[in-house]
């Protein structure tokens, strides 16, 4: 790598990983085309799910997999001798969007919502361990890999394109557009909230009695997800808040020190990311007439209605992260307000 560009200690992380994916996937992806066994997008397998790829035969998904190793093995290649060009740095973050957001289905969502819930109801007797083992199949594991790339690209694509000096803007502006957005990443969280702890207290928010009824066992899982999406929700609004840049005063030790910016801005794009994914997939399947829930939520709107508004949620809490960092960056220069 070039020892003069100046960002070579933070790009080192993400060009490994896409390097090591792109030499793996590109062999894998050729295997898989030839009919080669381990294929993770098959829709009529044990633990497969709904991504962009199921429906396609493995000769096809596999080629695009292959297709995409070698797209982003030029990107590494391309960082690892200097900064991107714009040109690149597009094509970076246009194939980790896909790799990464349009790609993937609920299952990542699953597993980083769902699964401490999950372990926690199994500790207290209320589910078996072997549903948790369930959610970490192969395909599974195939979509936490791909988003990890995805997000490597991504980083290292927007760097490129935020990285050089005079960037327009200014912090007042940034704090304008994070309202906006931290007010409908909030405002989402919440909607979902309402119906699931209302199904938990037996009040049918959205939904008969009938329907409620039978689905009164998995209640409190819903319920769990909805408390990690409020906490969540408070936050976001930290994106906004003087306490989302300095510590609290009931912080041990790091009362009072500046908040690294991009602590909360990353952690909320890493979020946003599995959020916007498995609610494309639910926009997806309601379109398609496919089934969204249980066994008869297609006439329940608190079934499904929620989940439609996912994609903005996670959009919304994107941009509330970018304008939260391009706000701590303009003051930490010393711009104007």
């Amino acid at each position: 790598m070039n020892a003069s560009y100046p960002g070579i200690r933070r790009t080192v992380v993400p060009v490994l990983i896409i390097a090591v994916w792109s030499v793996s996937y590109l062999v894998l992806g050729l295997l898989w085309a030839l009919g080669a066994p381990g294929y993770p997008f098959d829709a009529g397998r044990a633990g497969a799910g709904n991504t962009l790829l199921d429906p396609l035969p493995a000769a096809v998904g596999g080629s695009v997999l292959a297709v995409s190793a070698l797209v982003a093995g030029v990107v590494a290649v391309l960082a690892a001798k200097g900064p991107l060009n714009r040109a690149t740095a597009v094509v970076a973050v246009v194939a980790g969007v896909g790799l990464a957001v349009l790609l993937p289905d609920v299952r990542i969502m699953m597993t980083a919502g769902y699964l401490p819930v999950m372990l926690a109801a199994a500790l207290a007797g209320q589910a078996e361990f072997s549903m948790i083992a369930s959610m970490l199949t192969w395909p599974s594991v195939n979509l936490l890999i791909l988003m990890a790339v995805g997000v490597s690209l991504m980083v290292l694509g927007t760097r490129a394109m935020l990285g050089g000096p005079g960037r327009p803007g200014s912090a007042a502006g940034a704090l304008r557009a994070g309202w906006y957005a931290t007010t409908v990443a909030v405002a989402v969280p919440v909607v979902y909230a309402v119906t699931r702890f209302g199904w938990l207290l037996g009040v049918p928010v959205g939904i008969s009695d009938e329907f409620l009824a039978y689905i009164a066992e998995i209640t409190p899982i819903g319920a769990g997800l909805s408390a990690l999406g409020l906490l969540g929700a408070v936050l976001t609004v930290g994106l906004v808040r003087p306490w989302g840049e300095i510590w609290p005063r009931w912080v041990p030790f790091l009362r009072g020190r500046p908040i690294p910016a991009r602590l909360p801005a990353y952690s909320a794009l890493a979020v946003s990311l599995p959020i916007t994914s498995a609610g494309l997939m639910y926009v997806r399947q309601k379109l398609g007439g496919e089934q969204v829930g249980p066994a008869g939520a297609a006439d329940e709107l608190g079934a499904w209605l929620p989940e439609m508004l996912w994609p903005l949620w996670g959009a919304a809490l994107a941009v509330a992260a970018m304008a939260y960092l391009t706000r701590r960056r303009h003051l930490a220069h010393g711009r104007r307000p």
